[in-house]
Protein backbone atom coordinates (compact mmCIF):
# COMPACT_ATOMS: atom_id res chain seq x y z
CA UNK A 1 0.00 0.00 0.00
CA UNK A 2 2.84 2.37 0.81
CA UNK A 3 4.47 1.87 -2.61
CA UNK A 4 1.18 2.27 -4.50
CA UNK A 5 0.40 5.41 -2.50
CA UNK A 6 3.83 6.85 -3.18
CA UNK A 7 3.46 6.22 -6.92
CA UNK A 8 -0.02 7.77 -7.07
CA UNK A 9 0.76 10.70 -4.75
CA UNK A 10 1.34 13.24 -7.57
CA UNK A 11 -2.22 12.95 -8.92
CA UNK A 12 -4.45 15.94 -8.11
CA UNK A 13 -6.66 14.06 -5.65
CA UNK A 14 -5.05 13.22 -2.28
CA UNK A 15 -5.88 9.52 -2.69
CA UNK A 16 -2.23 8.53 -3.16
CA UNK A 17 -1.15 10.34 -0.03
CA UNK A 18 -3.91 8.74 2.02
CA UNK A 19 -3.01 5.27 0.73
CA UNK A 20 0.69 5.92 1.47
CA UNK A 21 -0.12 7.01 5.03
CA UNK A 22 -2.27 3.93 5.60
CA UNK A 23 0.51 1.70 4.26
CA UNK A 24 3.06 3.46 6.45
CA UNK A 25 0.86 3.02 9.51
CA UNK A 26 0.72 -0.73 8.85
CA UNK A 27 4.49 -0.91 8.40
CA UNK A 28 5.19 1.06 11.59
CA UNK A 29 2.80 -1.06 13.65
CA UNK A 30 4.30 -4.33 12.40
CA UNK A 31 8.03 -3.58 12.14
CA UNK A 32 10.31 -2.20 14.84
CA UNK A 33 12.98 -1.60 12.16
CA UNK A 34 10.66 0.67 10.13
CA UNK A 35 9.59 2.47 13.31
CA UNK A 36 13.23 3.18 14.23
CA UNK A 37 14.00 4.35 10.66
CA UNK A 38 11.05 6.74 10.78
CA UNK A 39 12.22 8.11 14.14
CA UNK A 40 15.70 8.73 12.72
CA UNK A 41 14.27 10.34 9.60
CA UNK A 42 12.15 12.68 11.69
CA UNK A 43 15.21 13.54 13.79
CA UNK A 44 17.32 14.33 10.69
CA UNK A 45 14.51 16.27 9.00
CA UNK A 46 12.84 18.38 11.71
CA UNK A 47 10.60 20.07 9.12
CA UNK A 48 8.90 16.71 8.52
CA UNK A 49 8.24 16.33 12.23
CA UNK A 50 6.84 19.85 12.48
CA UNK A 51 4.53 19.24 9.55
CA UNK A 52 3.31 15.96 11.05
CA UNK A 53 2.67 17.65 14.39
CA UNK A 54 0.69 20.38 12.60
CA UNK A 55 -1.50 17.72 10.90
CA UNK A 56 -1.85 15.61 14.07
CA UNK A 57 -5.15 17.12 15.38
CA UNK A 58 -6.91 16.58 12.04
CA UNK A 59 -5.96 12.95 11.40
CA UNK A 60 -7.79 9.74 12.31
CA UNK A 61 -6.73 7.95 15.48
CA UNK A 62 -4.60 5.28 13.75
CA UNK A 63 -2.52 7.95 12.00
CA UNK A 64 -2.15 9.93 15.23
CA UNK A 65 -0.72 6.77 16.77
CA UNK A 66 1.84 6.50 13.94
CA UNK A 67 2.93 10.10 14.52
CA UNK A 68 3.22 9.51 18.26
CA UNK A 69 5.05 6.19 17.81
CA UNK A 70 7.61 7.69 15.43
CA UNK A 71 8.33 10.72 17.59
CA UNK A 72 12.15 11.04 17.64
CA UNK A 73 12.20 11.81 21.37
CA UNK A 74 11.45 8.11 21.92
CA UNK A 75 14.52 7.04 19.93
CA UNK A 76 16.96 5.17 22.14
CA UNK A 77 20.57 5.52 21.08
Amino acid sequence: MFIVGTITAPIPLPIGQIVALIGLSILVSESQWIKTKMQRTRRRLPAVGRQLQRMHPYLPRFLKKVIDDTDPTHLAE
